[in-house]
């Protein structure tokens, strides 16, 4: 019985001892594996905040009116974001440590550089000397500088939405950086003008904000009238981004519009027979004379309708942006029908351009017949085509890619083509979506009312793209 006894004291014996090396063993594993839990979940949470705090302040380096300013918001909104993400203390971690950082980090780019540490607290593995883990997190976000033309309807069918349309822009444009961005704008009826920068030597200015008058003003003072002349605005919106010529930038046209096309631009009086324009047996005086060009446009006033109103040959240049002129030219038209009635110029002009003033076919996107001149279907078919042919070729400028973003209001007394909308703007959406080319955005706006929300979402898609 005795042997039986010590047996077992002898069994239990090793079973304790082996039990006690597996404790040894054991419990700076499972002491490992929870503190490498919580420092892996530390990581996460620290590399999360920093992340957070870059992109807030690269999204923020518009707000200010110098570089300094803007430099030093950023650094503020990097800091708050960083704070509500990881305050002090969080998961017990202590010594927290952050910096951040605004450079320039390339050729029309800005960098926010957040960098953080703390330390986080070591439970179980204490026993073996490690009281805590020193952590370490980057983030990075960088915001492309940005060239932009803004261009607006301001066409007579706009007079029920000017003031909403006007609020909404000039919250477009408070939403880009002074001294960095460089902001253009061009308004259109009939005919377009560039209304900023004026004179315009160089493109879009990054004085937006701070020029008397700045682009705010601007609109703000810019009213309705006129026909709807998109070809001659979207190629005017192009030379304007060539001037700059910034490829590194991010090149755009953002284009509001309320209705269709129904204007081109053309000389049409020529020294050449076969590019004349006029009809023979037209009373104009200088028809076919050298160096007497009559250069306008020509336009319809009865929607597309195959028969009504046309009009022209009408001026280019009489406009402001406060006042809209756009009564027969005056220039070499002596002797002209439509001198003395603008609705007589089919009196005088045989058939519109096939190339408008700008190189713009005015074929090609609808079919067209370029000898109605009677025809306000037809004048509007032609004018499509060449606001269509402006965007095909400022699509092909490789070196500057510019992106078009268009806004289409349709609570007015006329409605534009969506399809055609989100044709020129390259909207993923749009059946001729070219995908070797830079992707825009179609935004509608049925109302006033949604006016706010189209150029707001276009603004985000822009400095979402920019960062």
């Amino acid at each position: 019985m005795a042997a039986r006894v010590h047996y077992y004291a002898k069994r239990n014996g090793v079973t304790l001892l082996a039990t006690a090396i597996a404790a040894a063993a054991i419990l700076p594993m499972v002491g490992l594996a929870i503190d490498s839990a919580l420092l892996y979940a530390a990581k996460a949470k620290l590399q999360a905040a920093v992340d957070a705090a870059a992109l807030a302040g690269a999204r923020s380096l518009n707000r200010g009116m110098d570089l300094a300013s803007q430099a030093e918001s950023a650094r503020q909104t990097a800091e708050n974001f960083f704070n509500a993400n990881f305050p002090p203390g969080h998961l017990g971690t202590t010594n927290r440590s952050l910096s951040i950082n605004v450079a320039e980090s390339d050729y029309r780019t800005r960098t926010v550089r957040a960098e953080a540490a703390v330390d986080v607290p070591a439970y179980f593995l204490r026993l073996l000397g490690f009281d805590s883990n020193r952590l370490q997190a980057v983030g990075t976000a960088s915001r492309r500088d940005v060239n932009l033309v803004l261009v607006l309807d301001r066409s007579s069918s706009m007079s029920g939405a000017m003031t909403a349309m006007r609020n909404a822009a000039r919250a477009f444009v408070d939403r880009f950086a002074e001294g960095r961005d460089n902001v253009g704008l061009i308004v259109f009826g009939g005919s377009a003008l560039v209304a900023f920068p004026n004179p315009s030597p160089y493109g879009p200015a990054s004085n937006f904000k701070s020029a008397s008058p700045n682009v705010s003003t601007l609109i703000q003072n810019t009213v309705n009238g006129g026909n709807t002349g998109t070809a001659q605005a979207l190629w005017l919106a192009y030379q304007e981004l060539k001037k700059r010529n910034e490829a590194g930038a991010l090149n755009l046209i953002v284009f509001f519009t309320d209705g269709l096309p129904n204007g081109i631009v053309a000389d049409f009086n020529s020294s050449d027979p076969a590019k004349n324009l006029l009809r023979t047996t037209s009373g104009c005086k200088y028809r076919l004379a050298a160096g007497r060009p009559m250069l306008g446009f020509i336009s319809q006033k009865s929607g597309f309708a195959p028969t009504g109103t046309t009009a022209g040959i009408k001026r280019i240049d009489g406009s402001t942006v406060s006042s809209v002129n756009e009564g027969p030219i005056q220039t070499n038209s002596d002797g002209c029908a439509y001198r003395t009635n603008e609705n007589y110029m089919r009196q005088d002009v045989a058939r519109m351009p096939a190339v408008d003033y700008y190189g713009n076919p005015t074929t090609g996107y609808v079919p067209v017949d370029l000898t109605r001149v009677d025809s306000p279907q037809q004048i509007g078919y032609a004018s499509l085509n060449a606001a269509d042919s402006a965007v095909m070729r400022i699509r092909q400028d490789s070196a500057l890619n510019v992106i078009i973003y268009a806004i289409g209001y349709h609570g007015g007394s006329e409605e534009p083509d969506e399809n055609w909308l989100r044709r020129i703007s390259n909207d993923p959406s749009s059946p001729d979506f070219d995908a070797s080319r830079p992707a825009g955005l179609y935004v509608k706006a049925p109302t006033t009312a949604d006016l706010a929300w189209a150029f707001s979402k276009v603004a985000s898609e822009i400095l979402r793209l920019a960062l």
